[in-house]
């Protein structure tokens, strides 16, 4: 029999939906129970990997095929038949829910999830985050990232560097609520939904298998098609410079339907994108580019009331990346409109994807693509013995008892 949270905490609204509140104080700490896994092999292939799907001022809607359990911090639970929803708004949340289902995934709003999800109210926006196995996490990232149709060495190199970037953002997301979001600004997952054979063959082949530079995990970026070749970090994002980031001759990407492209653009379009950080800019008097390796680095605009300076990454940010779709590009002016030809899709640095699938097409194994765009690298499975690695395993250790407050055990 279960034990209610409290009279109040459910309320139903109608026979297939319910709503939830919680009246206690608001907690950020994970649940030890629900990151079980964090307390095992400190590079177990299966221990966890905290991911934030959503946040929200709305409500979302938690439901599963099976049934789930609904808990707060201190052990207080109960049941949900299957195939009942649960409303969840944030304003009724006051400590951390945990939702689990038994033999099924989760399902928030309209996509499904492995593991199990965590609700917080931060400031009044509802933070929803999924904790899962770090591999099956990467079910649903290889899919998102690459297409499952492409050649498994290629899949098994986006697996590799998806596997990669994980840890490392794990190691950088000390006593934080998750260790990465769901977007492009970490990399896309999409859950269970987009999971494939093949991409699921080439996490589960690849193991534990990481990108290490000096026995660390390095920032494993990856990008659709470099155009030929790849570009220094330091010439996309300021402050940044390392030394397995460097530019590389691709040879490979030349079948990207983005290797070239055109686009056109007016001065006012300009004035308009600039003006979402330039506010004071009037008019649009001139446009210089600086390049570095091929790509623009640095943009001047001469306006109205001076001078803006910004990266080129950040111009073509401000503008449109769907429109300059890289930094590889040039500029004629024709009157009020500017004709932009460029080559490639994405900000140039690390792996290229579409060289990818060109590598293995020519018969190169996913050790020899990785190590082709990252320089002075090693590929190595870091699972269980951690004495070979003793920096990083001891600082997933601090970092997940910073977390839990519970021993970490190899």
């Amino acid at each position: 029999m279960s034990v209610p949270i409290c009279r109040y905490l459910y309320a139903v609204i109608t026979p297939a939906c319910f709503f939830v509140a919680a009246g206690f104080l608001f907690s950020c700490a994970p649940s030890e129970r629900v990151l079980s896994g964090r307390g095992q092999k400190v590079f177990a292939q299966d221990r966890n990997v905290r991911i934030l799907l959503l946040k929200t001022k709305e409500g979302v809607s938690i439901s599963s095929r099976d049934k789930i359990k609904v808990s707060e911090e201190e052990g207080r639970y109960k049941f949900i038949p299957s195939g009942k929803k649960v409303m969840i708004r944030p304003e009724l949340i006051r400590r951390p829910l945990y939702v689990e289902s038994w033999n099924e995934p989760i399902q928030v709003n309209n996509s499904r999830y492995r593991g199990t999800i965590s609700l917080h109210n931060i400031a009044g926006t509802l933070y929803v985050i999924n904790s899962l196995k770090l591999n099956e996490y990467l079910y649903g990232v290889v899919p998102a990232e690459m297409p499952g149709d492409w050649p498994l060495e290629a899949l098994k190199a986006q697996a590799v560097a998806a596997r990669t970037y994980a840890l490392y953002r794990i190691l950088k997301q000390k006593n934080m609520l998750f260790d990465l979001d769901a977007t492009t600004s970490a990399q896309v997952y999409k859950g269970i939904d987009v999971e494939k054979a093949s991409c699921k063959k080439a996490v589960d082949e690849t193991g534990s298998m990481v990108i290490l530079f000096q026995n660390e995990p390095i920032v494993s970026f990856f990008h659709s098609t470099c155009g030929g070749k790849t570009v220094d970090d330091r010439f996309v994002w300021q402050g940044s410079d390392l030394p397995y980031l460097k530019s590389v001759h691709c040879g490979f990407c030349s079948a990207s339907p983005n290797y070239l492209w055109e686009y056109s653009i007016n001065v006012f379009e300009i004035k308009r994108a600039l003006n979402r950080r330039y506010p004071e800019i009037r008019t649009v008097d001139m446009i210089s580019l600086k390049k570095n390796q091929g790509r623009v680095s640095n943009v001047v605009v001469r306006h109205s009331h001076g001078m803006a300076n910004m990266s080129g990454n950040d111009f073509r940010l401000l503008i449109s990346p769907e429109k300059i779709k890289s930094l590889a590009f040039d500029v004629k002016k024709r009157g009020r409109t500017l004709n932009i030809s460029g080559h490639g899709w994405g900000h140039g640095v690390g792996m290229c994807q579409w060289g990818a699938r060109g590598m293995a097409e020519s018969g190169k194994s996913f050790r020899e693509i990785l190590i082709h765009y990252y320089r002075n690298v090693s590929i190595k499975s870091i699972d269980g013995d951690t004495r070979h690695f003793p920096t990083i395993a001891r600082r997933v250790a601090d970092s997940l008892h910073g977390r839990l407050g519970t021993e970490i055990h190899d």
